[in-house]
């Protein structure tokens, strides 16, 4: 008997797998079909560039190669590498569409310097509430008896003191005077507000159940951050897949970098060169002139460490400012605006504080009624200011070459420099401030008058002629 029931009982083990494994298959079945169906949903997204993020470009140059958010160097030293994200604000068809995109350089170097920063510290405040509330009620609610404590206590007009019956007169009188019309608005109005305060007060009486969830961050950060290069810079704009023109970049940081700031800072020549020589600088930039070139540079954006034919550790800076007309005013003003953004951006290697204030609130609620229906609530907000300010003297930084051209994507003039720092700069512009701080000397007995003359009545010459890139050698940023 029983070796029958554990026959029986084994039995029925099987009987039940059986028909589990059936059902899980029909089940899995099920899921395959609409995991094919999302599967290819998530490809179509794949290829139309749904799934591309903010800064997408540098997050692949990243990948390529090889870079990690926070890695050990040759030194034993940890370096960082950090993206920044800028947004470009002016429309691509407007004159200042070569400008804001300047601008999303700057923001993009300032989204990475405070990322950086809240690495290094963030005081975060959290605040969350969830309150969950029910009331049920069911029969007719009873009447309250009167309190006998409650008395109510009228007077006769005879008893009426004489002020009494004063401000009985005055509110006769106005009654007199106001017209009907005047009253029937005044009596329309107390009806509707008391028709919508007996609405409410229904409405919340038929409330089964709520929920409600609030949620609160805030984050606070602040740092002085001396040495952030860039590796790689990018600008991206698809307006055909509705990507709007962004700017990205690869920062870079490490106490090598550090090194070098402070250094740029106290004069210390000797630190920034006999380093291993390249070729000069100005064959290992793009030429403006090529098309390829010219892309290049208009996707080049902030601060990068670079080596010359000397050895000597170089900061090459990149700026463009965009041209309001074809003059040459306009041409020089846009000039002057790109060097004075480019000089800018080497000061801000040296050192720069940075503030960030950021906060985030969400609340939502489901409100469940006695009807059965849910009504859902949701209300999100988000601020965020980041500030940095920067202030240094230095000596030496001189323009590399500069470049004009009609912008690619939407053929308005522009104008592009290049400005660059180096220690042969530095020393040479120490001397020259040594010399002119002399008193003038006499060097020659002879006087020579020069003059120059021009036809200003001349016929003019009237014929008019005329992406993203990473520079420098990734093992030479840290040799300090």
């Amino acid at each position: 008997m029983k070796k029958y029931s554990q026959q029986l009982s084994a039995i029925s083990i099987f009987t039940g797998l059986f028909v589990l494994i059936t059902f899980g298959n029909f089940v899995f079945a099920q899921s395959d079909d609409e995991l094919a169906l999302m599967e290819a949903a998530f490809n179509q997204d794949q290829e139309s560039g749904a799934q591309d993020q903010l800064g997408q470009a540098c997050q692949n140059h990243m990948d390529s190669k090889g870079w990690q958010p926070v890695q050990t160097n040759k030194r034993g030293e940890e370096e960082y590498y950090i993206i920044g994200v800028g947004s470009v604000l002016a429309p691509i068809d407007s004159p200042a569409f070569v400008d804001s995109l300047q601008n999303g350089g700057v923001k993009a170097l300032l989204n990475a310097k405070t990322n950086f920063a809240k690495t290094l510290s963030q005081e975060v405040t959290s605040d969350i509430i969830s309150e969950v509330k029910s009331q049920y009620s069911e029969g007719k609610k009873p009447d309250l008896l009167q309190s006998e404590d409650v008395q109510v206590e009228g007077k006769s007009y005879e008893e009426l003191s004489s002020y009494e019956k004063m401000k009985l007169l005055v509110t006769q009188q106005l009654d007199k005077l106001i017209d009907p019309e005047t009253k029937q608005q005044f009596n329309d109005a107390n009806e509707a507000d008391e028709q919508a305060a007996e609405a409410a007060v229904r409405k919340l009486e038929d409330i089964l159940n709520q929920e409600t969830f609030q949620d609160t961050i805030t984050v606070k950060s602040t740092a002085d951050i001396r040495g952030m290069i860039v590796k790689f810079g990018q600008f991206t704009a698809v307006p055909k897949r509705g990507k709007s023109a962004e700017v990205c970049i690869v920062a870079k940081w490490s106490p090598g970098l550090v090194r070098m700031a402070d250094a740029i800072a106290t004069n210390d020549f000797s630190v920034l060169q006999n380093r291993k020589k390249k070729s000069s600088l100005r064959a290992q930039l793009p030429d403006p002139k090529d098309f390829k070139g010219f892309m290049q540079l208009i996707g080049s954006f902030g601060v990068f460490n670079m080596l010359d034919q000397n050895g000597d550790v170089n900061l090459v800076s990149f700026a463009v400012a965009g041209m309001k007309t074809k003059s040459a005013a306009s041409e020089a003003s846009a000039r002057r605006v790109a060097e004075l953004k480019a000089n800018r951006q080497i000061i801000q290697v040296l050192n720069e504080h940075v503030d960030l204030y950021s906060k985030t609130s969400t609340v939502e609620s489901a409100t469940e009624y006695k009807n059965g229906l849910t009504d859902y609530y949701t209300e999100q907000k988000d601020q965020s200011r980041a500030a940095a300010s920067a202030n240094a003297t230095m000596s030496g930084i001189q323009t590399l070459f500069t470049y004009k051209g009609n912008h690619l994507l939407n053929r308005k003039p522009m104008v592009g420099v290049v400005t660059y720092y180096n220690a042969a700069s530095g020393k040479g512009a120490k001397k020259a401030q040594d010399i002119l701080a002399k008193a003038p000397e006499k060097t020659s007995d002879e006087e020579e008058e020069t003059s120059s003359t021009y036809d200003a009545t001349a016929p003019q010459d009237k014929a008019g002629l005329s992406t993203g890139a990473g520079y420098g050698d990734d093992d030479e940023d840290d040799n300090f």
